[in-house]
């Protein structure tokens, strides 16, 4: 079983991931990204795959396990993050979630929601408003059976770039699997 603490630094990890600057990123021997379709590409790893735009870079596994993934120069930002196994509801890994993302910048979440991702994992999703009450910040965690989480996350840079954003992060979630 995951620790209280153990959950908080992974979800301080993602946060951090999802700000990291992009120039930095460099591409780790143990990820294989290929071609999934003509717009994306496949991110796989031991513990996760998922599909993301094609041409965005893939950046260094944190020693907490995260990784962000960002444009070329672009803004917004998606992050990946692994922990578990954990036996830890919904309710206390949304908590945990909170305090860590609110450290990185201040805003209003709303309720969480469980579901299933389209392959069937269980998962938790929520959002937080920045101060200008604009949605821009969104996260998904998914759980196998096995109690392994894969959190993900988007930053979305404007309201005008929000529809096609959130597309991008919908088909990351889409296409997610926890290993």
């Amino acid at each position: 079983m995951i620790s209280q603490y153990t959950v908080r630094i992974l979800v301080y990890a993602l946060a951090s991931a999802s700000i990291c600057n992009a120039q930095s990123r460099q591409m780790e021997e143990n990820v294989k990204v290929t071609k999934a379709s003509h717009k994306f590409d496949r991110v796989d790893t031991e513990k996760y795959s998922f599909e993301i735009p094609s041409k965005w870079l893939v950046g260094k596994e944190t020693p907490w396990k995260a990784r962000d993934i960002a444009q070329d120069g672009g803004a917004g930002h998606l992050g990946a993050m692994t922990a578990g196994p954990t036996k830890q509801g919904w309710d206390e890994l949304f908590k945990t979630s909170l305090f860590f993302i609110k450290r990185e910048e201040e805003g209003t979440e709303t309720p969480f929601r469980t579901g299933k991702t389209k392959l069937g994992y269980d998962c938790m999703r929520f959002e937080v408003k920045n101060k200008a009450g604009f949605t821009d910040r969104r996260y998904t965690l998914i759980r196998n059976a096995s109690g392994n989480v894969l959190a993900l996350s988007i930053k979305i840079p404007t309201p005008d770039q929000e529809k096609s954003f959130v597309a991008i992060f919908e088909h990351m979630v889409d296409t997610a699997k926890v290993k």
